[in-house]
């Protein structure tokens, strides 16, 4: 087991947002997570890499247990060490080219010599399509491309996991194709990876693994094939047929 999540809360304020949350990751695994708005699904994956400080669970990861309340600072670190987030809405740095954005958590963060860092950045960029993008900055890429350089960051350091946060959300439809190309390509070679998404379509081809949230607790979880096709749960079922009203239908009736 790479990773095992037990009881994982979190409240702001009087919100519960969430309740326990267990979950267990094998190396290789696609976790992917669903759920409606409000769910907790960024919330939980943000206290993976503690964007968020959960305020109850634990994590056992590579060997190592972690007690999300008391947690210390090198563990953090630790932590971060072996996992890389994908962001929303991107979160690179405007006054730095695509490569000065992949390779800067190499040097800054990882003590990685420069020329070395170089090198593993242009590898990374080549890996997402990208370059002949190299010395372009944020302002002059596309969306699509402008996430794509966030995959590339985040390959860089060659993680353990990389947590992806709602990755095609902010982009124009057109180019969610090319996003979510590059996250098959990584699924394919064997990267664990846990995904937020609303992209059912993805879920359901890459998916070695579904859980969908809502109000702040897993309410079922299971194979792409046990959660689209054979949802147990009403939750799952309503949220599917809302979600994929077509697609569900002529799925239930299998």
């Amino acid at each position: 087991m790479l990773m095992s999540i037990r009881n994982l809360q979190k409240h702001f304020g009087d919100n519960e947002v969430l309740q326990g949350v267990n979950l267990d990751i094998e190396k290789g695994d696609v976790v992917v997570i669903l759920g409606p708005s409000g769910s907790g699904k960024t919330t939980f994956l943000r206290s993976l890499n503690f964007l968020e400080r959960a305020d109850g669970g634990t994590v056992d990861f590579d060997d190592r247990h972690y007690d999300l309340q008391e947690v210390s600072d090198r563990q953090i670190a630790e932590v971060r060490q072996k996992t890389a987030f994908v962001f929303q809405n991107y979160n690179l740095f405007a006054n730095k080219t695509a490569l000065e954005n992949v390779t800067l958590g190499l040097t800054a963060g990882r003590g990685v010599k420069k020329e070395e860092a170089l090198r593993i950045g242009r590898e990374a960029l080549q890996k997402v399509g990208l370059s002949d993008r190299e010395d372009y900055y944020p302002a002059q890429l596309s969306g699509g491309q402008q996430q794509r350089v966030g995959i590339a960051r985040a390959i860089a350091v060659r993680p353990e996991v990389i947590l992806f946060d709602e990755p095609t959300s902010a982009l124009d439809p057109e180019l969610v194709g090319e996003v979510l190309e590059v996250m098959r390509q990584l699924a394919k070679e064997g990267t664990t990876m846990i995904v937020v998404t609303h992209e059912m379509k993805f879920a359901r081809e890459v998916a070695s693994h579904v859980v969908f949230m809502a109000d702040g607790k897993v309410v079922e979880e299971g194979s792409a094939e046990e959660i689209f096709i054979k949802p147990k749960e009403e939750r799952t079922r309503k949220f599917l047929q809302r979600i994929l009203p077509e697609e569900y239908e002529a799925a239930a009736l299998i």
